[in-house]
């Protein structure tokens, strides 16, 4: 039994399963539900004990029967004496009056069986809150230490990182101050090579002076050779032999 509001008028309505039903009408579930299909009852589902079940309008389930009552009612009149009328409608009037008891007392019990259910599954729901509790214990101590050793492992490879980074940093440092060096011995041999150059280049230009000269000189010498005479030269060499001698 399910109490709803009615999304249009916004008043309570109370639906009831397939054998709620039956049980009012004192039929099969089958006969019930092919009398809802046969009026077209408003029917829906929803769930019961974790499962969807067929619900009928409490009401439409009271009017039929009501009305099959006053039905049968007027077929019995109509077979009836006047003494067996009055004792029928008396008899109408008490079952009537212990249905509606019925109803209210079936309500109640319904009532106090899901409060008891209720009350019976309290411990199974607070050891299962329990246990999950627990549950998210253990997880909350478990990330704790995951977090610690995941912080203690990024120091360390932070710190390793940081000196990796440092020596490399020095490694390239001393690399460039020698290639620097050499650099600058390489520059100071280019300039001591430049300057050797210059020197034979120099030392080049004077040997070519001093042979150009000589070799004047000898034209020279030729030349007086050939314009003295003999006897000339004769006494030259005389002359020189003797300068030689002393």
């Amino acid at each position: 039994m399910n109490q709803l509001e009615n999304p249009v008028t916004g008043a309570g309505e109370i639906w009831i399963t397939i054998k709620d039903a039956s049980d009012l009408l004192g039929i099969s579930e089958r006969h019930a539900w092919n009398i809802i299909s046969a009026n077209a009852f408003k029917t829906q589902k929803l769930l019961n004990k974790k499962r969807k079940k067929a619900y009928v309008l409490r009401a439409d389930i009271e009017k039929f029967h009501k009305e099959e009552q006053e039905r049968q009612t007027l077929a019995a009149l109509g077979r009836s004496s006047p003494s067996e009328m009055s004792e029928m409608s008396e008899k109408i009037r008490e079952f009537e009056i212990s249905e509606s008891e019925a109803l209210r007392l079936s309500e109640k019990g319904q009532a106090l069986s899901e409060r008891a259910l209720k009350v019976k599954n309290l411990p199974a729901l607070l050891s299962e809150m329990h246990q999950k509790q627990e549950t998210l214990a253990k997880d909350a101590a478990k990330w704790r230490v995951t977090a610690m050793w995941l912080g203690v492992l990024g120091l360390m490879l932070s710190g390793s990182l940081t000196y990796y980074l440092r020596d490399t940093k020095k490694a390239l440092s001393e690399r460039e101050k020698a290639i620097s060096e050499k650099d600058k011995t390489i520059s100071e041999g280019q300039k001591a090579i430049s300057e050797l150059s210059q020197q034979a280049l120099a030392l080049s230009e004077k040997e070519k002076r001093a042979l150009t000269a000589l070799s004047e000189r000898e034209i020279y010498i030729k030349r007086l050779e050939t314009n003295l005479t003999n006897e000339t030269l004769t006494q030259l060499r005389k002359a020189d032999n003797d300068k030689g001698g002393l």
